[in-house]
């Protein structure tokens, strides 16, 4: 999967020394009487007689402290390798090179600085997390960045227990994993509907930003559907403001019944206060596959799409107001470049139903079961064609997609 440099919260980041922590709390009072809530909406986390019609003051740490026992710390190692220092044309003699810095002037296996026959150096790099309790017998959800690489994962509870933890299945292409701990009777966290969401409801992000674990920052969901293609083409975000921060990836989004409506996954590094989560209800089906094992059947044809506009129907010779989406670019050995797809046939039809959009297309394919014919009515070079072609499972990982050098129509320009 490819990520861009602007989305800083990739929980990847390694752990430096710290040599000075500033901090700045910024406290904003709000007036419970100006803020009244209709019951309907919300459910008070505090247990009292009567539910009250007024965002009350310990609403939040009510609902951070329900969270709080099914959220969990994550923290990774991978060993890399280092290659050997190069000390051609130093003045060092051999002896010095062995004893002191480790290396064998011969080429051999490098040599440990008192004298024992050592490997290839390595180094540790460590990474951290956070996470949440799925069930009482110990499954994690997290996003899959944080632990694809990972050589050791340990997850650490709210009480403080550590617990080596095993990879049970990940999916890239929706970044999600699901870890397994040996700790019965957890308390997991409960999930919300994520659909329901609104713009401008309150949620309230809980993990460990930077190692500090059980953070907690409130917000409000900011927009709901973001397409974030320099993240993640294949997802739809919830947009937030509640502060997120790298160490935040794979901790839970909550509203204010203490339902988690999405996995915080992102931020942006162009401003402030705008973060990415992904809504629940895109999870739920793929963590219970990757936890029974099976495989996440996801029919492909292999094509990336760019919607028609007016200018470009212009470049391809077709009238403005002509509807569809134009193939970009088609890959290799795929069911498009078998069926003769090519890169600018515009696709107007699926299955006979008109498409105006890439969505459209990707819904229609992923609605059909896998092996199914598909067929796609297009134009080329202004006549109408159509093509059938058959689903196949999509690769397991963008290494195994190879854009194809396209064949290009004659008023189409290649890529450059």
């Amino acid at each position: 999967m490819r990520f861009n440099s602007r989305f800083l919260n990739r929980s990847s980041v390694l752990r430096r020394p710290t040599r000075m922590l500033a901090g700045v709390l910024a406290l904003s009072l709000v007036s419970t009487a100006a803020l009244a809530i209709s019951t309907p909406q919300f459910a008070m986390a505090r247990a009292i007689g009567s539910t009250p019609s007024t965002f009350y003051p310990d609403l939040i740490a009510d609902v951070a402290q329900m969270v709080a026992p099914g959220v969990v710390n994550i923290d990774v190692e991978k060993t890399a390798r280092s290659a050997a220092p190069n000390f051609s044309g130093l003045p060092f003699n051999d002896e010095i090179l062995q004893r002191f810095f480790g290396f064998d002037p011969n080429g051999g296996s490098p040599f440990t600085p008192f004298g024992g026959q050592g490997g290839t150096p390595q180094r540790v790099i460590t990474g951290n997390g956070s996470g949440m309790v799925i069930s009482k017998d110990g499954y994690v959800l997290t996003n899959n960045h944080v632990v694809s690489s990972a050589d050791k994962i340990t997850v650490t509870l709210n009480d403080g227990r550590q617990f080596t933890a095993k990879l049970v299945g990940r999916d890239s292409y929706s970044d999600v994993a699901v870890l397994k701990i040996d700790a019965p009777n957890l308390t997991p966290v409960t999930f919300g509907n994520s659909d329901t969401l609104r713009p401008g409801e309150w949620v309230v992000a809980v993990g460990s930003p930077l190692g500090f674990d059980h953070t907690v920052t409130q917000g409000i969901v900011s927009a709901l559907s973001r397409k974030i293609p320099d993240l993640n083409s294949n997802l739809s975000f919830i947009q937030t403001d509640a502060a997120i921060n790298p160490g935040n990836s794979g901790g839970p989004l909550v509203n204010l019944k203490g339902e988690v409506i999405g996995i915080n996954t992102a931020i942006s590094g162009r401003g402030q206060n705008i973060g990415f989560a992904i809504p629940i209800n895109t999870v739920k089906e793929i963590s219970n596959t990757l936890i029974s094992g099976k495989p996440i059947v996801r029919p492909w044809i292999g094509i990336s799409m760019v919607e028609l506009n007016p200018d470009l129907a212009k470049h391809v010779g077709l009238p403005p107001a002509t509807q569809g989406v134009v193939v970009a670019q088609v890959m290799q050995d795929s069911p498009a470049y078998k069926a003769g797809l090519m890169q600018g046939d515009v696709i107007q039809k699926v299955d006979g139903k008109a498409v105006a959009k890439a969505e459209a297309v990707q819904e229609a394919v992923r609605a059909r079961p896998l092996q199914s014919t598909i067929s796609l009515g297009i134009l080329r070079n202004g006549h109408p064609v159509d093509v059938n072609l058959i689903s196949q499972q999509l690769p397991d990982s963008d290494e195994g997609i190879t854009p194809l050098k396209p064949r290009v129509r004659p008023n189409m320009p290649g890529p450059k």
